[in-house]
């Protein structure tokens, strides 16, 4: 496995959890199945540490994720 930057790091890191709740975009609280829905909370929650890094807007995080992941 190749060894990646912090930078490069993160930027995988986003699209991997962007792909993820977009999977996971219908999940909802109510369902029968909670660990979809535990996986949202959590993708949101992780994505929303790395939206606090200084690059995040350059790299797809410059929307509200709340909204367009909302719990």
């Amino acid at each position: 496995m190749k060894k990646l930057n912090a930078n490069d790091t993160l930027v995988y890191l986003t699209e991997l959890l962007l792909t993820n709740l977009n999977d996971l975009k219908e999940c909802k609280s109510s369902d029968a199945e909670q660990f979809g829905y535990g996986s949202k909370t959590a993708y949101t929650e992780c994505l929303e540490v790395v939206q606090r890094w200084e690059r995040a807007a350059e790299n797809r995080l410059d929307f509200e994720i709340g909204e367009k992941f909302p719990l």
